[in-house]
């Protein structure tokens, strides 16, 4: 691919470089976090550990797979892109790594749901039916996000055949061709792509329903305990402090990778989808579980305060070390054994 063809900040190398930069700032971010997790939770938050801890591992699978290990560069408008990260120079397959970052997904929407369902299930539901229903439910929701993905790989065309026909019908793309980095075509021929866009927004609207029906489950109940005074006044602004801290931790990494992908819909409706925007569009979405993560440490009172001690740790240190000059004291006996 020659320069002529493509300018640098939209070509696949600047796209591949920005992603192992912010994947490298990330990855120290995504392990302080897991360790805030597992150390610094504190008694009152026992309960939910595991759940947050899950979310934060799928959350810095999809990052670490986006910025590092897959780096999808898609070619609008075709159904498909070129992998330019790690598993590509180990030789994974293409279609493996599609499969992985859908999953992934998946299963971040999944443990964002699980959020709210582990604060409904210990508060009001513990001893109800659904303490017997949330395991099939888990299983199935689990099943089905290693799944979902499934009938498109096995309907994955040839790709002779299909890069053969995308050049022919769409001759822009192959300016991002290389034998280093060969355009994956992961559908081509109506209805293929229709039909992969149909999955795609029932498997949304399956995770969104979920989440949100556990959000309000949760929001009513809790303004029920406090009306009926069935909860104690401490407990329910533990409650409630709780819920805001993990409101502000989902809000905002669910805009930060929904807000893109909203708007790379939009204009890919009306046929403005560059290869520009798109790689600006997972650029930005390769951030989502970092940026998560230092949600997580700020609005969590337990952590906020752990990241304060060791700041406070550090500055103190810094500044013993500046009321004290460094110098060597040498002695007339020193002089005479040769210490300098």
């Amino acid at each position: 691919m020659s320069s002529s063809e493509v300018s640098y900040l939209s070509s696949p190398e600047f796209y591949s470089l920005s992603l192992y930069i912010l994947g490298c700032i990330a990855f120290p971010i995504h392990l302080f976090g897991a360790w805030c997790i597992l150390v610094e939770t504190p008694e009152t938050m026992k309960r939910v550990k595991w759940a947050m801890f899950n979310l934060h591992s799928w959350g810095c699978g999809l990052d670490l797979l986006l910025g590092i290990l897959g780096q999808p560069f898609i070619v609008p408008p075709v159904f498909g892109g070129a992998p330019l990260g790690l598993l590509h120079l180990f030789g994974v397959d293409p279609g493996i790594q599609v499969y992985l970052m859908v999953t992934l997904m998946n299963m971040v929407a999944i443990s964002t749901g699980a959020i709210f369902e582990n604060r409904f299930y210990i508060l009001f539901a513990e001893k109800t039916w659904w303490r017997y229903v949330r395991y099939p439910y888990y299983i199935t929701n689990v099943a089905l996000a290693f799944l979902y993905y499934v009938p498109t790989m096995m309907d994955i065309p040839d790709q002779t055949l299909a890069r053969e026909w995308i050049f022919e019908h769409h001759p822009q793309v192959k300016r991002f061709d290389s034998p280093d980095h060969p355009i994956y075509v992961v559908a081509y021929n109506v209805p293929d792509p229709d039909w992969i866009r149909v999955r795609m927004i029932i498997s949304v609207t399956i995770m969104v329903t979920e989440c949100l029906t556990f959000f309000f489950l949760l929001r009513w109940q809790m303004k029920k305990a406090t009306k009926l005074m069935t909860m104690s006044e401490k407990t329910l602004a533990a409650q409630k402090a709780f819920l805001k801290a993990i409101n502000m931790q989902i809000a905002i990494p669910a805009s930060v990778i929904g807000t893109p992908q909203i708007l790379l819909i939009f204009i890919g409706y009306f046929g403005w989808n560059t290869s520009e925007l798109n790689s600006f569009a997972y650029v930005v979405m390769s951030i989502h579980g970092a940026s998560a993560t230092l949600v997580m440490l700020y609005c969590h009172h337990a952590y906020r305060e752990y990241c304060k001690g060791l700041l406070r740790g550090k500055l103190s240190g810094l500044k013993t070390l500046n009321r004290w000059s460094p110098f060597v004291s040498v002695t007339s006996s020193d002089r005479h054994r040769g210490v300098q």
